[in-house]
């Protein structure tokens, strides 16, 4: 009942703007809704017209969209749901998206509570979905990360106990929406599904090369994405490596840029280096846990997380809880399910007015630590606990 009631008020809060003030997201964008996914319609919309999907550059495009975030993933998604979409006015296409965002969480909430165990079980397990509070944050982009995690869940449902044809189904599928399911690739390697690897593999290119071809500069323009850029403060920025920079810059301030950049790039291969070596030495039947590592892994090395991205922890909790049923998974999915404490850092919204604030560590730097731990801590608590229990037969966990 109270999942329920949670996930009810997030759904008003869309239209009334309830929590606004609770997340950096909607209070730097002043309340402004579908930022991200007036990205999908406006590369849709390039695309009828003739123009680059990637194109953001005003004076060169019609703009249709009161506002927009530049376009930049795989062609498929803009090719398939943004020309769709445009049968709509942008602003209906925002309501029916959302719409269908609320109907695939709900999918998933069904989903789980079907293949639980017992009735005590599927509640808490459907509770698990329902109060995720960046759940909030991705209808009030217009965010995809959440039919990302449903086609993860699907994929965990299809990989109980080994990969199949239909786990490739749902792989493939994934990576066309959005890319961050390539860290799965070890995984495949490992079971040695060499005909699974091409097929995808040419799935992808086949519906992504013909475009990027068409089109002189759009690969360039979508490779950009892989940049991680210069390091520095970013207020909205609730990743590992976010993390990692402000904890640096609190205990290093000399460390310069460089200093920064090949400490983040040790982490990554580290990180990487850990989970393949876990990979090869896992026993036979744990390919669900070891997507879920994997899949916990991409908060560990990608360089921009924003708090509506955590709604892909969400099948990873549910699987490893509905599996192990620790308690420790729970305190994890908590931490990350829960609203973060921006409001109290800034109760006026000054980061809706005054922009060098977003990009400005908090004060004291201790503080400034602890905000961008909020959520990077607990899922390297949860990426780190599920190491160990891979590790089970040499390490006591």
């Amino acid at each position: 009942m109270l999942a329920l009631l949670v996930h009810l008020l997030l759904l008003v809060s869309w239209r009334s703007g309830w929590f606004h003030s609770l997340t950096f997201d909607s209070v730097a964008t002043h309340g402004r809704r579908g930022w991200d996914f007036y990205a999908i319609y406006q590369a849709g919309h390039n695309a009828l017209a003739g123009d680059s999907i990637y194109e953001s550059d005003n004076e060169r495009i019609e703009v249709v969209t009161p506002y927009y975030t530049p376009y930049r993933y795989l062609p498929f998604t803009a090719l398939t749901a943004g020309v769709a979409l445009n049968s709509l006015s942008p602003l209906w296409a925002f309501r029916v998206w959302v719409l269908i965002t609320e109907l695939t969480l709900l999918a998933c909430v069904a989903s789980t509570w079907r293949r639980a165990d017992e009735p005590n079980q599927g509640a808490v397990l459907a509770s698990m979905w329902l109060m995720c509070t960046p759940f909030y944050l991705e209808i009030y982009l217009g965010q995809f990360t959440l039919v990302q995690a449903a086609l993860v869940w699907a994929l965990l449902l299809a990989s109980e106990s080994r990969l199949s044809w239909q786990s490739d189904v749902w792989w493939a599928l994934s990576l066309l929406w959005k890319q961050n399911t390539a860290l799965l690739m070890p995984i495949y390697l490992r079971e040695r599904r060499w005909r699974s690897l091409l097929a995808v593999g040419a799935a992808v290119v086949a519906l992504s090369l013909p475009y990027w071809l068409a089109m002189p500069g759009s690969l360039n323009d979508f490779m950009r994405n892989l940049d991680a850029g210069q390091p520095g403060h970013q207020l909205g920025n609730l990743g590992m490596r976010q993390w990692l920079y402000s904890i640096m810059s609190w205990l290093t301030p000399g460390l310069s840029s460089g200093g920064h950049i090949w400490f983040g790039r040790a982490w990554v291969v580290g990180v990487l280096a850990l989970c393949g070596w876990t990979t090869w030495r896992a026993p036979r039947s744990s390919v669900g846990a070891l997507i879920c590592l994997w899949m916990s892994t991409y908060f560990m090395v990608y360089h921009h997380v924003w708090e509506h991205h955590y709604t892909l922890a969400m099948p990873i909790c549910v699987w490893l809880y509905r599996h192990y049923r620790s308690p420790w998974v729970l305190v994890c999915w908590a931490c990350m399910a829960v609203w973060t404490p921006y409001r109290l850092l800034d109760p006026s919204g000054l980061a809706a007015w005054h922009a060098p604030m977003r990009w400005t560590p908090l004060e004291p730097r201790w503080l400034d630590v602890l905000y961008h731990g909020c959520k990077a801590a607990p899922m390297l608590a949860l990426w780190g606990w599920l190491l160990c229990r891979l590790h089970r037969t040499k390490v006591a966990c």
